[in-house]
């Protein structure tokens, strides 16, 4: 029954990826200046981070040309800092310098964009179509570094990493991410990744 139901979650999931692939640009707009999308949104945005991700514009994860001066305009910190500060695992952004020009926002909207691009649906993964499970019931057939396949009696999650051809290799991960349950419970996103041609 548990295939079943992921089965069923997955072609939702599908379904609101699709949707947000025509949505994300107008969506983007509605974010504050730190980077957070108003509840309205809350199935297009990631629930441990906001739109502003240091990372995403300093190590080259956007088009060259949207790359701005992050460090000058914030301070980032990511979803596990935010959760000593603030007690939240959800990364966040403090203002610096909100004085950016027309050039500037245009980069940061490209950034902001390419981000809700990179986890597109990410909320509606996590709320809607993920699961809470316990971790006492979680039960290891194959642990793995490159080969996971982890159940309960309501979820399961199958992550494979192996070569595929020339260079490449498969990605396989199906099920709900639940290979890094921490507490008693915890929600675990609406896995659904199939790409024979990661790097």
């Amino acid at each position: 029954m548990k295939y079943v139901k992921w089965f069923v979650l997955a072609i939702l999931d599908l379904l609101f990826t699709a949707q947000c692939y025509i949505t994300n640009p107008f969506v983007v707009l509605f974010a504050t200046e730190t980077g957070e999308l108003p509840t309205l949104f809350t199935w297009w945005a990631n629930w441990d981070d906001g739109l502003d991700v240091r990372w995403m514009v300093t190590e080259h994860k956007v088009p060259r040309w949207a790359e701005y001066d992050f460090d000058r305009h914030y301070k980032y910190y990511d979803e596990w800092q935010a959760e000593e500060i603030i007690g939240k695992h959800h990364g966040f952004v403090v203002p610096l310098d909100t004085h950016f020009s027309l050039w500037e926002r245009l980069q940061r909207y490209v950034c902001r964009l390419c981000w809700l691009y990179r986890n597109t649906g990410y909320g509606f993964s996590y709320y809607v179509t993920g699961v809470d499970v316990r971790k006492a019931d979680i039960v290891k057939v194959r642990d793995n570094p490159d080969d996971i396949f982890y159940e309960t009696d309501y979820a399961w999650v199958l992550k494979y990493d192996r070569p595929s051809f020339h260079g490449w290799h498969w990605e396989i991960f199906l099920g709900w991410k639940m290979q890094n349950v921490e507490h008693d419970v915890d929600r675990c996103m609406l896995a659904f990744r199939v790409n024979p041609f990661c790097s």
